[in-house]
């Protein structure tokens, strides 16, 4: 491994490790001490903070960067929120960010009666596993202590945060109507980290953030929300939890799958990313004033793109490659471990993004 860093020493190093809590860290370790950066597809938050408070440092000395989430998980939240951020007329507060996901009309065969057709995108399993993993390991990766190391320095704690909402609520903007349920995803995560940097690096004023899934029916809605805290039980207990990983397909619904969807599934299939942002207009007494319905100033902007699964997660990482070949004097000045917002906000991601059809605008809003 050392060697294949070195030989690729002037190129990004990006390689699929799932789980990378368990096979991601001995290649950045390779990369960062051979001189390589490194982009990956991680969306687990105690390997990528683990790996920020272990190499950053070494990041740094070398030269190099190591930017990690840079699949779906996180570039279109990271990048969209400050996206939102930069084009707010004012003084953006707080963000709740919503993820629509569309599937196609074709059908694969039924993996319990190869008779029977069934519609339905399923994602890759590692995802799945991915998740068990993280959910299990919970209180041992002390996300805690291990947010105090990589951000020592405590921000201001804002006065007005994000609407506190049920375990499913009804969503009703003008962009987007449905029924929306927490998403489990590392977005927040990574967005958190972001707003540190930007508040430390940049003097910027840090965003509050919530992070939805929106699900057009609610019954559908009902369901997954009774399958998500099932599966999280059972993740907790060992022989549950073998179960859960030995028959991935039947545990999730098929939802998740070991061999994913068809070629022509995720030809497809395609996802909306909104972000809904409230603030204060320009020169109104930030914090002091509360941002209710009557006053306050509304944001809003989408991120679109293909299947996300693999034709959006690809182009994101490569995007991120480019980024760090192409646009190195738009980078921060020292290399070291980052999110993506904070790596790639200057640079011409978004150019390289579009190119993968993966857009991002502003939308229309009535304040």
């Amino acid at each position: 491994m050392k060697n294949e860093s070195f030989e690729f020493e002037d190129r990004p190093n990006c390689l699929p490790l799932d789980p990378y809590r368990l096979h991601g860290e001995a290649v950045v370790k390779a990369a960062v001490e051979n001189g390589a950066s490194h982009v990956d597809v991680s969306g687990e938050p105690a390997y990528l903070e683990t790996m920020e408070m272990k190499y950053a440092e070494l990041a740094k000395e070398k030269g190099v960067y190591v930017v990690g989430a840079c699949g779906w998980d996180s570039i279109p939240c990271d990048l969209g929120t400050d996206f939102l951020k930069r084009n707010f007329d004012g003084t953006l507060g707080y963000v709740e960010t919503f993820v629509s996901n569309t599937r196609g009309p074709s059908v694969r065969l039924c993996e319990m009666n190869k008779s029977v057709l069934v519609q339905g995108y399923s994602f890759n399993a590692g995802t799945y596993q991915t998740l068990i993993l993280g959910i299990a390991s919970a209180k041992e990766d002390n996300l805690g202590k291990l947010r105090k190391a990589i951000m020592p320095t405590r921000l201001p704690s804002p006065k007005y945060k994000t609407p506190k909402r049920g375990t499913l609520w009804k969503v009703d903007e003008p962009a987007l109507q449905g029924w929306a349920l927490p998403f489990m995803g590392s977005d927040k995560s990574i967005v958190q980290r972001s707003q540190y940097y930007d508040a430390q690096v940049n003097g910027k004023k840090p965003i509050q953030i919530a992070t939805y899934f929106s699900l057009g029916s609610y019954f559908w809605a009902l369901l997954v929300t009774g399958w998500v805290t099932i599966f999280a039980i059972l993740c907790m207990f060992k022989p549950t939890r073998k179960i859960l990983q030995a028959y991935p397909d039947q545990c999730s619904f098929y939802m998740f799958k070991n061999s994913g969807p068809t070629k022509q599934q995720m030809k497809e299939a395609s996802f909306q990313y909104f972000f809904f942002g409230n603030g204060w207009a320009n020169g109104e007494a930030v914090d002091e004033v509360k941002p209710t319905k009557k006053n306050r100033l509304k944001g809003a902007a989408v991120c679109r793109g293909p299947d996300p699964g693999y034709i959006a997660t690809s182009g994101c990482i490569v995007s991120a490659a480019l980024a760090i070949l192409e646009d190195k004097d738009t980078l921060p000045k020292q290399g070291g471990v980052y999110t993506t917002a904070s790596a790639f906000r200057d640079t011409r991601i978004f150019d390289y993004l579009k190119s993968f059809g993966i857009t991002y605008e502003m939308l229309p809003e009535k304040n």
